[in-house]
């Protein structure tokens, strides 16, 4: 290990170390998404894949034939080109490579800010091999903006790290950082948490951190060159979208927003969101390692002043995220439930930027005495932990990877129970060693406990994933034998194609292989009624559905295709005799 650490931090192969791992990992990561991988988690991936469809397509924001004034699509920019290899099936494995390699490529920011941080070269290659290996990594097998969420995000902290860190408040740095926050906002939603965390970043140095006069001064001009560059660049991409795409309607964003307000003015929701935004912090201090939040959170004053602004700017992401979270999903998903869901993939990024704050202090650690402070905030927590939740609800299997073993392990009473003495035990064995300057063990046990649990978790997860994948065989070989037959006749418009299903999710497993965005969807219950009542009729008037949005079409009139998913008697139509497993396809013969 030393002769390893010397060679590292003398600079030798370090760039062929990189290089080597980053391919490893694409490789890796492209064969078990093809092996075990399936299109299909909760609604997201459908969303994103068909607006990938649209884009390449030239459709605009088509989903279902219908525009969505959903803006977030840079993701599906991205993978868009994946559309223009082979068949669905083909087009979903170019699209595994293209995510795993967007989520190995953090190896190379990861490294370098922070090797500019600590000064180590050692140190900021065992940080960037934990970041390509933390269990979320496991969402290149899946079709989610996470896949090039990740590594926008960590340039984020690459450009606060060398830019903002040196030089808070010089203006080409705020054009720069607001300029790039609008970029990562075009790639979820959830990454205006970035826009918010800097504003609040930058209102804590006005207030609180940064005493000088002229600095305060600095500081206000600073953040209104970045919030004027960021709404600026925003408003601007919005109207763009709206008139390209032919939309006068909100955007889902702005939805989401107004919604958020709202909630914020209810007194009867806010008593009730107490519970969930401190289950989040105790959670998330508790999947990001515990130590690595306590530890610079004890040293406070005696952090260098970059130690401490970086902390903050950490801070001010987490908890802005965990306020969009409890003010948007939980009152729609789990209010006054004690067990929801913990959609840790918010806010796993934050782990790398807490990591690198670790290791800063690492020399620092034997010398400085905590006096008590550590015992009693772990005592305090351990305490509140005891009145939480630890394992997550069930829909928490994508949303948190990493608890998908947890869950396995701990899945009765008596073991929830052990899994809260482990946590105490962990914790006091930790002070302890901190406390008796065994630095070097303490250090080595945070590092291993983050590598066995993203190998142990992703190992879980992947066969998970791949005793599931067996499900999804009928629907997938199906949609390919669809695609096949719709291509064989002349003159076939997708946008001639009915498709009935259950509800809104139910076949996405089956929708994500289709050619094509533009076809038309309805609820079986809703076109069972409609056949009913309007025997022989145009279906004009049915109930369409795209993502969340109901609405009528006259262009339907008489579809030339309907597939469904149970059978059917409908006037006008005579069933298609091709070898499908689960689905009856109809075709119009008056």
């Amino acid at each position: 290990m030393a002769k390893i650490k010397a060679i590292i931090e003398k600079g030798h192969n370090i760039y062929f170390i990189l290089i080597f791992t980053f391919l490893f990992s694409i490789i890796l990561r492209t064969g078990l998404g093809l092996l075990c991988g399936q299109m299909n988690v909760f609604y997201d991936e459908l969303l994103h894949w068909n607006l990938s469809k649209s884009v390449y397509y030239h459709l605009g924001s088509n989903f279902r034939n219908d525009i969505l004034s959903y803006k977030e699509i840079l993701y599906s920019i991205v993978i868009s080109v994946s559309h223009a290899f082979g068949n669905a099936q083909t087009q979903y494995h170019v699209a595994v490579g293209i995510n795993s390699v967007l989520m190995s490529s953090v190896i190379f920011p990861v490294y370098f800010m922070a090797d500019s941080f600590l000064n180590s070269k050692y140190r900021s290659c065992i940080i960037a091999f934990i970041s390509i290996m933390i269990p979320e990594m496991y969402y290149t097998t899946k079709i989610l903006q996470e896949n090039l969420n990740y590594p926008m995000i960590i340039w984020f902290f690459y450009i606060f790290i060398i830019l903002i860190l040196k030089n808070p408040y010089r203006i080409r740095n705020m054009i720069l950082l607001g300029g790039y926050a609008f970029l990562v906002s075009l790639c979820k939603q959830m990454s205006l948490n970035i826009f918010v965390g800097v504003v609040l970043y930058y209102l804590l140095m006005f207030f609180i951190f940064d005493k000088d006069s002229n600095n305060r001064k600095k500081c206000l001009i600073s953040l209104l060159f970045f919030v004027t560059v960021f709404l600026g660049l925003k408003v601007s991409y919005d109207i763009l979208f709206d008139i390209v795409n032919g939309i006068n309607k909100e955007s889902s964003a702005e939805t989401t927003i107004m919604a958020i307000l709202y909630n914020m003015t209810d007194g009867y929701l806010l008593g009730r969101l107490f519970y969930p935004a401190l289950s989040y912090l105790l959670l998330a201090a508790l999947y990001f390692g515990y130590f690595t939040v306590i530890l610079p959170l004890c040293m406070g004053r005696k952090l260098s002043i970059k130690e401490r602004n970086l902390f903050i700017i950490t801070g001010t992401v987490l908890i802005s995220t965990i306020v969009v979270i409890c003010f948007r999903i939980i009152p729609s998903e789990s209010l006054d439930q004690v067990t929801a869901r913990f959609h840790f993939r918010y806010m796993f990024y934050l782990l790398v930027p807490l990591l690198i704050l670790l290791f800063s202090i690492y020399d620092r650690i034997k010398k400085i005495r905590f006096d008590n402070k550590i015992v009693i905030l772990s005592l305090l927590y351990v305490l509140l932990l005891g009145y939480m939740s630890i394992i997550p609800a069930a829909g928490s299997t994508i949303d948190c990877v990493g608890s998908n073993y947890i869950k396995y392990l701990f899945n009765s009473e008596m073991m929830v129970n052990t899994l809260h003495m482990l946590i105490i035990i962990g914790i006091a064995v930790c002070i302890y060693l901190i406390y008796k300057k065994k630095i070097k063990l303490f250090y080595s046990i945070m590092v291993a406990g983050f590598i066995l649990s993203g190998v142990i978790s992703n190992v879980y997860t992947y066969i998970y994933i791949y005793n599931d994948k067996q499900d999804s065989i009928n629907k997938n070989s199906d949609a390919l034998i669809l695609d096949e037959y719709f291509e064989s006749q002349p003159d076939f418009d997708w946008k001639s194609l009915l498709f009935v299903s259950d509800k809104n999710v139910s076949d996405a497993k089956l929708e994500t292989f289709f050619d094509r965005p533009d076809y038309y969807y309805s609820k079986t219950e809703d076109f069972t009624n409609y056949i009913k009542e309007h025997r022989g009729e145009s279906f004009w008037n049915l109930n369409l559905y795209s993502f969340n949005n109901l609405f009528h079409d006259v262009a339907v009139g008489y579809p030339e295709y309907i597939l469904t998913n149970k059978w059917f008697s409908i006037q006008g139509y005579e069933k298609v005799d091709i070898n499908l497993n689960r689905y009856y396809l109809y075709y119009r013969n008056q």
